[in-house]
């Protein structure tokens, strides 16, 4: 699924701009938001904080993960390597290592989808997000119902998170990149991928 033409950013050198505040403030978020302390005691009211704390936190990562997002680490690294005017080294190994540590699984973590209610054509934190989250689309709400296990509802999430290593990584190639004026938008029709460098 190719990207959505809504609110697309105006340049390539803009989307990592754009990628660049909001990751900074996601991890933001995170710093502010983790618990203090060790395990919360079940059914207390520190364990519901931190099961919202997150869903919400799966829920911002999101737009970094899913391919079609504006800020998707697909899009970003795409965009790093376009707009590496200079050919720096620095930026195309870390855009590589981004993409080496960004993997399908995150997308869709297949292993976290228990056996008796998963379904080979949904994903079951999509149908939380738009069922319950953000949205109430009807079809979604009735296929997480089983939403209030907790326990489930995290293992499903979870498998999100592996993706902040890449997140991170991306984010420090991007703010290099821009801190040190070696980014600049590609010329119009330039929107091929140079070649990865050679071994």
């Amino acid at each position: 699924m190719g990207e959505g033409k809504r609110g697309k950013p105006g340049s390539e050198l803009e989307r990592l701009q754009i990628f660049a505040q909001l990751a900074t403030e996601y991890f933001r978020m995170v710093e502010l938001f983790s618990p203090d302390g060790g395990q919360a005691a079940v059914d207390s009211l520190e364990a519901e904080r931190r099961h919202w704390v997150e869903l919400f936190r799966a829920a911002l990562l999101r737009k970094f993960i899913v391919p079609e997002e504006h800020v998707s680490l697909k899009l970003v690294v795409r965009a790093l390597r376009l707009c590496n005017y200079s050919a720096d080294a620095r930026i195309a190994d870390g855009a590589a290592e981004a993409a080496g540590l960004f993997t399908n699984g995150m997308i869709r973590d297949r292993q976290a989808l228990m056996a008796e209610i998963a379904l080979d054509d949904h994903d079951l934190f999509e149908d939380v997000l738009y069922g319950r989250l953000l949205h109430g689309d009807a079809d979604r709400f009735r296929r997480s119902g089983w939403a209030g296990d907790y326990a489930r509802l995290s293992s499903v999430a979870a498998g999100r998170f592996d993706a902040e290593r890449a997140l991170r990584k991306a984010l420090g190639v991007v703010s290099y990149g821009l801190a040190n004026d070696l980014l600049r938008p590609p010329e119009p029709g330039s929107d091929a991928e140079p070649p990865p460098p050679e071994a």
